[in-house]
């Protein structure tokens, strides 16, 4: 059984030097990705093509396109406070790694790469191995800090029930399919699988690629615990575009023990 993570590997340039492409990802070396999997078909949307006036829209404004230049890649990352974000630990997993990180929410369709606003989100604050989680502050802009912008997400008190409805927002696209794509806000609607997959972590059907790495998994509609966060997004089980393949994250309890530890 192949376990593959959610990091997407930037590619080197000709010039020998690593660069973080902030509009496309085809500048990065797909060929060497350790990504999670798209289960059957792609079955993810914009985020913009959601309802205005839905949950799953306001939900998906508190995440964002996570850069990292200090290894040269790319995650997803979300807020849980005004200033605080969380992404995994296999993205940015010490204070070096988060020099120069920046982070931008409104990473969207029909929103032009000069009209993106970027954060400062480089300051580390601590990070957990075992959970594949780690956590950032960032800085305001403009005097508004990001949260008071575009909100932030809640991780639900209890965690998911198997079959359940739940969704993953996330930045990315098919590059498989179409490698000069940008990777937007998406949304990708599935089902919980397995609570118990292993310690403390579910899986789960919906879709991601490599670049999805730290999103937040929340519960859907109609399950308990309604669009509150009940995983946090990191690892993919199979082959892409196989009807056998799931993708696993973090479960809301662990997640809340850990944010328990800096008083969030």
């Amino acid at each position: 059984m192949k376990i593959v993570r959610a990091f997407l590997v930037v590619g080197l340039t000709g010039c020998g030097v690593a660069e973080l492409p902030e509009d496309v990802p085809n500048a990065e070396s797909t060929a060497s990705v350790e990504s999670p999997v798209i289960v059957g078909s792609v079955n993810w949307t914009a985020a913009t093509s959601l309802s205005s006036t839905s949950t799953e829209r306001t939900r998906s404004k508190a995440v964002g396109y996570l850069s990292i230049p200090a290894v040269g890649s790319r995650c997803t990352a979300w807020l849980v406070a005004n200033d605080k974000i969380v992404t995994n630990n296999h993205c940015i997993g010490s204070s070096a790694d988060a020099v120069g990180a920046k982070v931008s929410f409104n990473y969207e369709d029909g929103v032009a790469s000069t009209s993106r606003i970027w954060y400062d989100c480089s300051i580390f604050v601590k990070t957990w191995t075992a959970e594949d989680m780690t956590v950032l502050t960032c800085k305001a802009l403009n005097g508004y800090l990001p949260g008071q912008v575009y909100g932030k997400l809640t991780v639900a008190s209890a965690n998911a029930v198997n079959s359940s409805s739940m969704y993953v927002i996330h930045q990315n696209c098919d590059y498989n399919a179409t490698p000069s794509c940008v990777p937007n806000k998406k949304y990708s609607p599935g089902t919980v699988l397995n609570t118990n997959w292993s310690s403390n972590e579910l899986s789960y059907n919906a879709d991601t690629l490599g670049g999805s790495s730290g999103s937040p998994v929340l519960a859907g509609a109609s399950a308990a615990n309604a669009h509150y966060v009940i995983g946090l997004h990191h690892v993919g089980v199979g082959s892409n575009y196989s009807s056998s393949a799931y993708n696993t994250g973090v479960e809301a309890s662990a997640i809340r023990a850990r944010l328990a530890e800096l008083g969030l």
